[in-house]
């Protein structure tokens, strides 16, 4: 387990691991040499009766007067970028896989028109979509998911791979993939014009769009087109032309009811920024800016949301072992933290923090017409929800207001995916014994937790390569003014979000605006003779300081 040291002024410490509550002691005589700022690595001694367990300090991971680097937190969370050579070999020899060896129980449909819609820079494309008009007045609309479970069989050596890491992990410099490139970028991959092993999910709609059936097959595709979301989204707003382009529009009317009726059943839309690092053509960083989240992504998400619904209310009412995308309600400690937060934005709302409902939330959001206060509203109500994770039983999705919910769709990048594909797949094909069921009962509670640890790990490692890249290109705009939101407020300064570039610093009370402010708990906010600061303000702010081992911005600012 690794974590940041901290050593107090007697000499103990605590080590801060990531996604846990609780920091761990560590006694004077087992810091081994390693001080204050350091990460390390620590084990678990014997524990003594009742106590928590001692632990002891076995490795300095990175010296805390190092810049941080994506090596070093790589290292934190124990992610590796390299295969051994036996899954190398392993990839290699299945990548040869004839398709026509592949074919029984598996449908043609590359007379279909199947097009990708993913970021210009995406390698592994995990789905793709078509939509097709039937003779009856209803319409197909197929999601065809790359069937990785066809390469990746059960107990191999790519299997326990994949199990390990979980997920990839996605650097602004690099990917660690869960999969070696021979798969995530060549087989599996729904490159166009190129025949793919896909499992489809074929749903039918009515004239308005409401689900009326739906098949689950395997299936053998071929994408005619790859669109990346810039292309899709200058057809939809007519500033280009392309021959899929009235299905493109009728993909985005099928996405805005969809979107209309998950509002209707308490889906929460948290509006929080996330960032986009560019690097130029020698790794430095050349922009960062905030990833916008249109029509285009929409559609995507949409049909990912309906196919990924579908499959987990199937395979519940099949009762096969599975694992589900499961969300639970907040809990009632943190939503009265959230609701004290909202107290300075003077918000009006009807949550009960003893049983909360999205649609609650969704209406307490709706009524914030600032969109800066929007911003840190929106991330103050995303922390007060639970974490998302992967679990056997079926118990519904609190911020999707969805009944059953699964991940279905990227088989290339999550293990969760890939296994219930290879469930589903023995479904399919009539080999679901009792031995197996027994067996796959036991195997699918051990990789929901290991996949949930993997995910959790996957997130922190990816926002501490964020930090720094953004603190990297911060320390290039030392001096600069940048216009920011106050979204955080302590006793010893104020947090400012910079949204154009999605930065996030300090600005210490001695370098706020002239005034004599004074820190109100009960309200957040800084209040001086003069004025105030509250939180969702704007505030001017200069580049003062970066600490590249920290990734942490200081501002100044001097007036609002």
């Amino acid at each position: 387990m690794t974590g940041e040291l901290t050593i107090t002024l007697k000499g103990y410490g605590f080590v801060e691991l990531p996604n846990q509550d609780n920091d761990i002691f560590i006694a004077k005589d087992n810091l081994h040499g390693a001080v204050d700022g350091d990460i390390v690595e620590i084990r678990f001694m014997k524990q003594k009766h009742n106590k928590q367990p001692d632990a002891e300090v076995v490795r300095v991971i990175a010296h805390q007067n190092q810049p941080a680097t994506i090596e070093g937190i790589m290292k934190k969370y124990k992610l590796k970028q390299e295969f051994s050579a036996d899954v190398l070999q392993e990839a290699e020899r299945v990548a040869k896989l004839k398709i026509a060896d592949c074919m029984k129980n598996r449908v043609d449909l590359r007379g279909l028109p199947i097009i990708t819609i993913d970021p210009a820079d995406a390698r592994d494309l995990d789905d793709a979509v078509s939509l097709v008009d039937n003779t009856d007045g209803t319409m197909t609309l197929g999601v065809h998911i790359a069937d990785v479970s066809e390469y990746v069989t059960a107990n191999s050596s790519l299997d326990k791979e994949a199990y390990r890491r979980g997920t990839s992990v996605y650097f602004p410099d690099r990917v660690l993939p869960m999969l070696p490139t021979q798969l995530s970028n060549g087989v599996c991959s729904l490159n166009p014009n190129e025949p793919r092993l896909t499992l489809s999910v074929l749903m039918t709609l009515d004239k308005k769009y409401n689900l009326i059936n739906y098949k689950i097959t395997k299936s053998l595709i071929q994408s005619a087109t790859r669109f990346s979301y810039d292309e899709v989204q200058a057809i939809l707003d007519g500033q280009a032309d392309h021959p899929h382009r009235a299905m493109l529009l009728k993909m985005a009317e099928i996405t805005r009811k969809y979107e209309h009726d998950r509002q209707a059943r308490g889906e929460i839309t948290f509006d929080v920024p996330e960032p986009k690092i560019v690097l130029d053509e020698n790794g430095q960083i050349a922009s960062v800016y905030s990833q916008p989240h249109n029509l285009s992504h929409r559609i995507i998400e949409t049909f990912m949301i309906m196919t990924n619904e579908v499959v987990a209310e199937h395979c519940h009412k099949l009762h096969l072992p599975f694992v589900y995308r499961i969300h639970e309600k907040p809990d009632p400690v943190k939503v009265i933290r959230f609701l004290s937060a909202l107290t300075p934005f003077n918000v009006r709302h009807q949550i009960d923090f003893e049983n909360p409902t999205g649609f609650q939330y969704q209406d307490m959001l709706k009524k914030i017409t600032d969109e800066n206060v929007k911003i840190v509203v929106s991330s103050l109500a995303l922390r007060s929800m639970q974490k998302a994770k992967y679990d056997p039983h079926c118990v519904g999705h609190f911020a999707l207001g969805s009944t059953y919910y699964c991940h279905f769709t990227s088989p290339i990048r999550r293990y969760p995916d890939l296994l219930i594909h290879r469930i589903i797949k023995m479904h399919l094909d009539n080999q679901l014994t009792r031995q197996q069921i027994d067996r796959l009962n036991a195997y699918v509670v051990a990789a929901s937790q290991q996949s949930s640890q993997t995910e959790l790990d996957a997130v922190a490692a990816e926002r501490e390569v964020d930090d720094l890249k953004c603190a990297e290109y911060m320390q290039d705009h030392l001096g600069e003014t940048f216009h920011g939101i106050v979204n955080g407020i302590t006793d010893f300064g104020v947090f400012v979000y910079i949204p154009e570039n999605t930065a996030e610093g300090l600005v210490r009370t001695e370098n706020l605006p002239d005034d004599n402010y004074l820190y109100h708990d009960g309200t957040m906010q800084m209040i001086g003779k003069k004025s105030k600061i509250r939180m969702g303000d704007p505030l001017k702010v200069t580049v003062i300081g970066v600490n590249l081992h920290k990734s942490k911005i200081e501002f100044t600012a001097k007036d609002k």
